[in-house]
Parts: C-alpha cells; structure tokens; sequence
C-alpha cells in the first residue's frame, strides 16, 4: 500500500527527476526522442517504481525482520540488522558513485561522435540503462557484505555460489533496459570477482 502511495506521488516529481538525470549525465534533451505515444508514460511509471522502492525500503526489511525474527538466535538477528542496515548505506553510497562518475563516464564513451552518424536515443532505454548502471554500482559496492553474511550463516561454500550467482543473474537480466551483452558481461565479471574474492577472505577469516 504504501509503495502504490509512493509511486503516485513521485510522479508529480518524475519530470524534475528526468531533468536532473540527463544533468548529471551531460545529456541534452533535443538528443532524445520517443519512439512510441505512452514511451514517456512509461518512463515516468518507471521513474516513479525505482524511486517508491528505494524509499520504501526500509518499511520492506521491516517486515522481514518482524516476520522471521522469532526464529532467529541473538547472533543471526544482529548479523541481520548489522548486515542489511549497513548494506544499504553500502548500496545508496555505491549507486551515488555510479550516478554521479562511472554514468557520465561510460556515456561519454558510448556517445562519443565520429562525425558520421548522429542517433536519435530513446529517451526510455537511455534513462533506464543509466540508472541500470547506478543501481549495478550500488549492488557492486554492497555486495561483500552480503557475501560474509552468507559466508557466516550458510552451509558449504558451493551452496553460497549457487545463492549469489543466481541472485546476480536475475539482477543482470532484469536489471538491464534491453540485452546489452557488453554491460552484462562487465558487471557480471566485477560481480563474480567481488564474490570470489569475498569468499576466499571469509572462508579465511571463518576457519
């Protein structure tokens, strides 16, 4: 309910938001099209969903927490709070790294002109592949706190694989505008690499 009250709301502010995504990210509007009647709806829906779950968040792992906490032992509800409070902090931290340097960034890359050619880009898989790639920062940044919470209170190390590739895989597939073979590769590599790495330290630190 109260995630439905917040996309509501967030579409009277879906327009400011639109205005100061392509700021950061140097792109000009007359750059941008739309390629279909309900395109820009669609993104201020899109807008309006992403900004209700980062908002609501905290209200979602509450009710987690609540709903399993009578389960838990001492040890694995601080390592719940500790992990998830912390990991989030992670995440908006990483997300406003990605937003604010790697975006601009890899823009600048993708849309350098050779002086040949000069696209129209929709402004719908331009707005949602940006914040793809923010979103994918933040996951990057948290995403060794979420692999020593498993490392803690899992069972074998391949089990731990299994939870976080999946977990990465669904993200990359349905995280990602269109399929961009390129950027699922790059962050898949960074993904698996931080898992890795996290693994071998927390089995370390664990034995």
């Amino acid at each position: 309910m109260s995630t439905m009250f917040l996309i509501l709301l967030l579409l009277f502010f879906s327009k400011s938001i639109l205005d100061n995504l392509l700021t950061i990210a140097n792109i000009e509007i007359t750059n941008l099209t739309t390629y279909s009647p309900t395109e820009f709806l669609r993104l201020k829906l899109y807008l309006s969903l992403i900004g209700s779950l980062l908002v609501s968040y905290p209200l979602w792992l509450r009710g987690i927490y609540n709903f399993s906490s009578p389960a838990l032992t001492d040890k694995e509800k601080k390592g719940f709070q500790v992990c998830f409070s912390l990991g989030f902090l992670l995440f908006l931290f990483g997300c406003f790294l990605g937003l604010y340097y790697l975006t601009p960034l890899i823009f600048e890359v993708l849309l350098t002109n050779d002086n040949i050619t000069i696209a129209k880009l929709s402004i719908y898989e331009t707005i949602k592949l940006l914040i793809s790639i923010s979103l994918f920062s933040g996951i990057l940044l948290s995403l060794p706190l979420l692999t020593l919470f498993l490392t803690e209170y899992s069972g074998s190390k391949a089990q731990r694989r299994k939870y976080l590739y999946a977990l990465i895989i669904a993200i990359i597939i349905l995280g990602t505008p269109e399929p961009s073979m390129i950027i699922n590769l790059i962050f898949l590599a960074l993904f698996s690499l931080i898992i890795e790495i996290t693994l071998i330290f927390g089995g370390k630190y664990a034995s």
